[in-house]
């Protein structure tokens, strides 16, 4: 993560952590690490309402 928001050419875009592992342990690990969104066990929905609003503030 500090590699990717580091690098100009990925500059405003957010970083989302996706993992089948959904506990608050690991969510907390995506949060130490500078994601700024984790989503757990895919559910499209809920990939969507977790993207569309971090899209929504770089414009």
């Amino acid at each position: 993560t500090r590699n990717i928001k580091a690098d100009i050419r990925f500059e405003g875009i957010p970083v989302v952590m996706h993992s089948s592992l959904s506990s608050e342990a690991n969510r907390a690990m995506g949060k130490r690490v500078g994601v700024d969104a984790y989503v757990a066990k895919f559910d499209a929905d809920n990939l969507a309402d977790t993207l569309r609003p971090l899209l929504m503030r770089n414009r």
